[in-house]
């Protein structure tokens, strides 16, 4: 049987204080590389917070207090630095991209030898659970699609791009659409080399390369692949895969309901080569509302020609 009060030496010990404002209630999920996200009380308002604690599980060891994080080796210190730089670079880009469906940032701090992000706890589910009960498209595409395609296009245009968009990464609070988890975000403008983050299904082919071209047709690709999972319930073949032979299924071949021009738009926009999906977010969108609307003028006859029909034969 575990003793309550034994360390486990990788998460931070529950009622961990933090800031000198925060207490750890629970981790929020299991560690991934680079982070691990709880659960924490704003000791001051008792508000719900997420913190996200940077632990690069190759790079440090938790030390005997359970709470101070030790480079596993002096040679890797730098590294280290350079890492944790780009961690706190992802609260400041979270700080600068103020928008209802952006999680909220409060702060940022450096404390136990390591940095920790704080941002607003949002409750609802995560996309993928949202999904299982949301079937209707005309509802899918104005509550949640829409508002998502707006706020990438905000952080486009500061010339940034996401990289990291799956539904695992959108949180449906209150029938909105929150985007969180900027940790794989690059301004596509630099040259600077970029680092490897994947989700396969969900991550164009130029995301498996630290030196490819890479743009807001990349976040382009992701955004189809959640609309080929909403009509499908299928998650994309890896693009890495598709490469000697692309296999991807139209998902018309999946689904006979979608429109014809949809299912067009979205497979275009798989494209293993950039250069064949739209280039911007708002060609994109402009081609989606198309079909909306197009959508709703034949749902519109069709309910108007059925109420005539009702009244003709009372």
């Amino acid at each position: 049987m575990k003793n309550n009060n034994e360390i486990d030496y990788i998460y931070l010990p529950k009622e961990s204080i933090l800031n000198n404002k925060y207490i750890i209630k629970r981790r929020l999920a299991e560690r991934s590389n680079f982070s691990i996200v709880y659960m924490a009380e704003n000791i001051e308002n008792n508000e719900k917070v997420v913190i996200k604690e940077f632990f690069p599980k190759n790079l440090v060891l938790r030390d005997l207090d359970g709470k101070t994080i030790i480079c596993k080796n002096s040679f890797m210190k730098e590294s280290l630095q350079e890492k944790m730089n780009e961690f706190l670079n992802e609260a400041k880009l979270m700080k600068s991209l103020e928008d209802e469906f952006i999680a909220k940032c409060y702060e940022f701090f450096i404390e136990n030898n390591t940095a920790y992000i704080v941002t607003k706890y949002y409750d609802g589910v995560t996309l993928d659970y949202y999904l299982e009960e949301e079937k209707d498209f005309e509802q899918f595409l104005k509550k949640i699609f829409f508002p998502l395609l707006n706020t990438v296009e905000q952080i486009h245009g500061k010339q940034y791009i996401h990289r990291d968009i799956k539904p695992s990464n959108i949180i449906i609070h209150q029938n909105r659409p929150i985007l969180i988890d900027f940790g794989s975000a690059i301004n596509y403008k630099s040259n600077d080399k970029k680092n490897i983050f994947l989700t396969p299904g969900f991550s164009p082919i130029e995301f498996y390369s630290e030196k490819s071209k890479q743009g807001p047709y990349s976040d382009i690709y992701s955004l189809s692949a959640l609309l080929y999972y909403f009509f499908t319930t299928n998650i994309p073949e890896e693009s890495l895969n598709r490469i000697i032979e692309d296999n991807l299924k139209s998902i018309d071949s999946l689904n006979q309901e979608i429109p014809d021009k949809l299912n067009n738009i979205i497979m275009k926009n798989l494209s293993l080569d950039y250069k064949r999906r739209d280039r911007v977010i708002a060609i994109f969108k402009l081609k989606l509302w198309g079909v909306y609307l197009n959508y709703k003028f034949k749902k519109l006859i069709s309910n108007l020609f059925n109420r005539f029909g009702q009244n003709m034969s009372g």
